[in-house]
């Protein structure tokens, strides 16, 4: 990532470990300042928040769709409001198996720091 890129990371906090892993990750770059996060479930629910952020999405940030597995939500309630143009990223890319890999600190670091290249 280039250093005066912004980056905006939405991700799936699905309720397996691979939607923990999309959380924690997306979390962790906004926590170390990073990333900023914007809430993937409101784009679901409210289609004037969706509209509104298609702007700040439109201005050139790096945008990265966090789906904790190959049923890919974000990237679809991304889809279903016209948002098209985003990096898309499989938490299970990293040899995470869904409902076996415990959630680490060390995996963590390791998206963490792909995601900041």
């Amino acid at each position: 990532m280039e250093p005066n890129e912004k980056l905006i990371v939405l991700a799936c906090s699905g309720a397996s470990n691979t939607g923990a892993y999309s959380d924690k990750v997306a979390r962790k770059l906004m926590r170390d300042g990073n990333a900023k996060m914007l809430c993937l479930a409101r784009f679901a629910v409210d289609k004037s928040f969706a509209e509104d952020s298609k702007a700040e999405l439109s201005n050139g940030a790096r945008i990265v769709v966090l789906d904790g597995c190959p049923i890919n939500c974000a990237e679809k309630i991304l889809k279903e409001n016209g948002i098209e143009r985003f990096e898309h990223i499989n938490i299970t890319d990293f040899g995470i198996v869904k409902g076996v890999t415990s959630v680490t600190e060390e995996k963590l670091s390791e998206i963490s720091e792909f995601l900041k290249q």
